[in-house]
This record gives structure tokens, C-alpha cells and sequence, in this order.
């Protein structure tokens, strides 16, 4: 039966809405955009009230309006956005076509059957991609795209407009990448005497269209976070870092439009960066880059820190050139050369005397500096290991075990949010008998009778600096400054640098005390030869020459 929009009280509904019937009833009429209709058509939803009193209707439709506006967000939110949808089609064709490139590369070009294959193939995609007929005999590419959508689990329906997206796209990309492949095959044939055959010059595929510099970062920082190559604190740094140069450049710049003068335009602007520019009150907020810069007063970034940057630049390029995104990385080599003697790292040593003050604080608890476990274990394990400070304070207690009947830290990133700074930080370190005779393995035992996993249950995470937050300011911040051997150059990290000093003065081979401490080993012999390592036996011997003539 015909129904009108009601015309009564529109203080009280809203007409839009609520509709009455000519029997009287009132019903709810609720528009359903077109984006997430099923065959993707504007239409609305009637539901009948059942009453014909319209102050009744309106209390029965208030939560029914606020399920129906629920309903729209988040179908309008769960809809695949375009960009991502291309970037996947993008990232599977680039994968197709860098490994068929690495095939040409191994056979020294394609096989004339090969080569005809791809020509044929590039027929019927150009074909397709002209005439709207599909890419395979069928009538349709359905199954294609179906196994598509499985392969990488989009929320894609037939009929709708993503789909039809979807399917346009997967005949440009698989055009561009059979091009692709022909182009460089043909400028491996052509035996170019420069060292690295490349696409011929001029030729931009289309997977790289709208190369922007905030979509190349989007990529690269994901692809790193996928291979697990960044620390957590070292990932906090690079995001930092890559969101100054979207501010400088601007986001939505394309990459092969920069050159030489856009990188001079960077390292400036970071020379003349402020320090700590979210902490000091002068640049704090959201003041715009050019206001910030050279303020007097101000402290400036140190050259070190510029090259930090620099360095994260360098290696974001460096892997758009590798992907074939770019021809020429302009931020390669482009560092501030420092005196040999400054560069160095500016942490320093602890003496002899230092490291005796600093036993006799944490084992006597000297004015209460060690009343907490952590504060007692913790700098014990950095003094008489060398390990990094959140690689102890993310211990778990199966991660101190025998090893050939020797009692070692198993430095990992296996379990809660643990990560390692390299692969060479993955080791087991033998446990100092100094440890071992101060109760270390009682303090184990105790904590697996109360259920516990962590040698360190209280610490938290932290997504910039991980598990060793609390550590860090207490040693830092509370034991250093009570000792009064409070410096720039000595922090937690200082502990590290004693051991190394300790084993080489000790006459302990340069290699072993790398294999102790986690630092990458150097040397063709060391990188490739030896890749087993050191034995718990050598490794013991060496930890054993750590004496700090402890007089507690």
C-alpha cells in the first residue's frame, strides 16, 4: 500500500525518516548507499513500526537509526580503498617481474620459446586491455580474479565496482610486467657495455605511476617491519627520521623528480635543524618547519645526528633503486665527513674504580640503590656480560640454560615483543662465575616457583625503547647521579664499552670478544667461513677474564 512521508511534528520526527502508511502505521525508511549495496545501488531498508502513534514511532526508531548509521560506517569504512588495492597489484606484478629478471640474469636471457611465450602473451593482453576481452580463452577472467582475491584475502564481491577495478588492473599490470620482461631481455641481447642492463631509458612502467614519496616510505617501512630488520628502538628512530623528509619534500612528491639539488635542499635544512624539536618550547606544536629552523639559541642537531639521517635517507633510496623505482640514489655517500677522533662513539669507559664503586652501591645496597631485584641484576648482567641494555631486560628465565654443562644467557628474539638489533646479537654469552657465586640461579629458581616467565616480571613494554625503560632511568638517572660519576659519555651503555676494553686488554682475540658482545663480525673468513661460531667452551674462557677485583 502507498505510503507518504508523515507531515506532522518535525520537532519530533524526522520526515526523512518516518513515513505513514494511509492505514495509518508508522514506518522507518532508511536510505542504504549505493558503495555498500551489494549490486551497488542507492535503495533504503522500510521497516514497519507497528503503531500509529507518532510519538511511540519516534522512541521505537531512535535505536534503529543508531543501528542504521553503525551500519553505514562501517560498511563505507570495510570497503577496500583503491590506492591499496592498486599497491597490492602493484607489489604483484613488481615480484613476477624481478623474478623472471633474476631468471634472465642466471640463463643470460630468455629461450626463444620463452621469448615467444611472452610476445604471444603480450598479444592477448594488449588485446584485452583494448578490446575489454578477458586475458584467458574463457569467457570470463572470474576464475583468475578468484583465485586473486583468495590468494591475498580481499573483501571483494562480483558485480561491484571494486571488482570491476580489480579486474581492469590485472590486465594493465600483467601487460606492464610482460613489457617489462621483454624490455629488459632485449637489453641483455643487446650486450650494452654499460655493467647493468637496465630498462630501456625513458620507459616509466605504469605499476610506477604516482611514485609519491609518502606511498615509496608507505612500502619500504612495511616491507622492514615484515623481515624484522628493525629494533624496536631503531624502528621508532627511521619513522622519525622519514617523516622529516615527507615534511621537507612534501609527501606527495614523486621520487624520480628528485635530484641532487632536492638532496643538497635536505642535508641544509638538517644542519639547521633544532634539537629535541617536540621537547623545547620554542618549536614544540605544530609550527610550521620554516619557523623552526636556525632559531637562536636553539641548539642545532650535532653533525652525528645529521648523519643519522642522512643514513636513513641513503638506505630508503637505496632500496627504491633496488626495486627499480629509481635510476640514481641521490642521498648515497651524501654524509658530513667528521675528524676520525670525533666521529667515534661519545660513550666512554668505566674505570676500574668506577666499576668498584658501582659493585659496592648495588651489593651492599648503599643508600637504598638496590632495594629491587632489577636494580641489582640488571647492571650485575651489564657489567659481566657486555650485553645491551634491552637485551637483558628482556629476558625470559629459559633463556639463561646449560650449555655444555655451561651455564649461559641465550640472548634471543624469541617470545613477548623481544627483538634483537642485528643477527649478530642472536648468542649465548656463558654465564661469569662471579654471577653464579652472587645467587643469580637462585634468583631464577625463586621466580619459576612463583609461576613467573621474565627475569624481570615488572618491567613494561615501551614501543620506543621496548622492555628496558626502568632500567634505563634508574641507572641512568638515579644510580649514576647518587655515585657522582654522572656524565654524557658514561651511561648504561658504557658498561658494553668496559667489557670490550676489559677483553682486549685481556689479550682475548678481537673475533671472540665480537661473539661475546653481539657485534657483527668483520672479515671475509669471519662472515662467510665461520659461521658457526665460537664454541661455549672458548667463549667461557674469554668471559672469565673479565676481573674487576671485586673487594665486597
Amino acid at each position: 500500500m502507498a505510503s507518504e512521508p508523515f507531515k506532522g511534528d518535525i520537532g519530533l520526527l524526522n520526515p526523512s525518516y518516518l513515513v505513514q502508511s494511509r492505514t495509518g502505521f508508522f514506518y522507518l525508511r532508511w536510505p542504504l548507499p549505493r558503495q555498500i549495496h551489494p549490486t551497488k545501488r542507492a535503495s533504503d531498508i522500510k521497516v514497519s513500526l507497528k503503531t500509529r502513534d507518532r510519538r511511540k514511532a519516534l522512541r521505537l526508531s531512535r535505536p534503529l537509526i543508531h543501528i542504521g548509521e553503525r551500519y553505514n560506517q562501517i560498511g563505507l569504512a570495510c570497503r577496500m580503498n583503491y590506492q591499496d588495492l592498486r599497491a597490492t597489484l602493484q607489489s604483484h606484478f613488481r615480484t613476477l617481474r624481478d623474478t623472471a629478471i633474476k631468471e634472465i640474469d642466471a640463463a643470460g636471457g630468455l629461450s626463444s620459446n620463452d621469448r615467444e611465450l611472452y610476445q604471444s602473451n603480450l598479444a592477448v593482453a594488449a588485446q584485452a586491455n583494448e578490446t575489454d576481452r578477458p586475458l584467458s580463452l574463457a569467457k570470463s577472467d572470474d576464475d583468475l580474479l578468484a583465485r586473486f582475491i583468495a590468494q591475498y584475502q580481499l573483501d571483494i564481491q562480483p558485480g561491484t565496482d571494486e571488482y570491476g577495478n580489480l579486474e581492469r588492473d590485472v590486465k594493465r599490470g600483467y601487460r606492464r610486467f610482460l613489457e617489462d620482461v621483454l624490455a629488459y631481455d632485449k637489453s641483455v641481447a643487446s650486450f650494452d657495455l654499460d655493467p647493468q642492463a637496465k630498462l630501456p631509458v625513458g620507459v616509466v612502467p605504469e605499476t610506477q605511476a604516482g611514485l609519491t614519496l609518502s606511498d615509496v616510505i608507505k612500502d619500504y617501512t612495511s616491507e622492514k617491519k615484515a623481515g624484522k630488520n628493525w629494533a624496536v628502538k631503531t624502528e621508532s628512530e627511521k619513522l622519525k627520521h622519514l617523516d622529516l623528509l615527507k615534511e621537507i619534500l612534501g609527501e606527495g612528491t614523486d621520487i624520480r623528480s628528485l635530484g641532487a639539488q632536492e638532496a643538497q635542499r635536505v642535508k641544509t635544512t638538517l644542519r639547521a635543524y633544532p634539537v629535541n624539536r617536540e621537547k623545547n618550547k620554542e618549536t614544540r606544536g605544530n609550527r610550521p618547519l620554516s619557523e623552526i629552523l636556525d632559531l637562536p639559541g636553539v641548539p642545532k642537531l650535532h653533525t652525528t645526528s645529521v648523519n643519522k639521517y642522512l643514513q636513513s635517507y641513503g638506505d630508503l633510496f637505496n632500496w627504491a633503486k633496488q626495486n627499480g623505482l629509481i635510476e640514481q640514489n641521490w642521498f648515497s655517500g651524501l654524509f658530513i665527513r667528521q675528524n676520525k677522533a670525533r666521529a667515534q662513539d661519545n660513550r666512554a669507559a668505566f674505570s676500574a674504580e668506577q666499576i668498584q664503586l658501582l659493585l659496592e652501591a648495588i651489593l651492599c645496597n648503599r643508600d637504598g640503590l638496590a632495594n629491587k631485584d632489577y636494580q641489582k641484576w640488571g647492571p650485575l648482567i651489564g657489567i659481566y656480560t657486555g650485553a645491551r641494555l634491552n637485551e637483558i631486560a628482556q629476558l625470559h628465565l629459559k633463556d639463561i640454560r646449560q650449555v655444555e654443562e655451561v651455564w649461559c644467557f641465550d640472548f634471543n628474539d624469541e617470545g613477548d615483543r623481544k627483538s634483537l638489533k642485528n643477527s649478530a646479537s642472536r648468542r649465548l654469552v656463558p654465564i661469569h662465575p662471579a654471577l653464579l657465586q652472587l645467587g643469580l640461579l637462585a634468583y631464577v629458581e625463586k621466580l619459576r616457583s612463583e609461576r613467573q616467565t621474565k627475569l624481570f616480571p615488572t618491567f613494561t613494554y615501551d614501543a620506543k625503547n621496548g622492555w628496558g625503560r626502568h632500567l634505563s632511568r634508574h641507572f641512568n638517572n638515579t644510580l649514576l647521579p647518587k655515585l657522582g660519576i654522572k656524565s654524557k659519555e658514561l651511561v648504561f651503555h658504557s658498561l658494553r664499552h668496559t667489557v670490550v676494553t676489559m677483553l682486549m686488554q685481556a689479550d682475548v682475540d678481537e673475533p671472540v670478544v665480537q661473539a661475546v658482545v653481539g657485534h657483527t663480525r668483520k672479515g671475509v673468513t669471519q662472515q662467510n667461513y665461520f659461521k658457526r661460531g665460537y664454541t661455549v667452551r672458548q667463549l667461557d674462557d674469554a668471559i672469565r677474564k673479565l676481573d674487576f677485583k671485586c673487594q665486597v
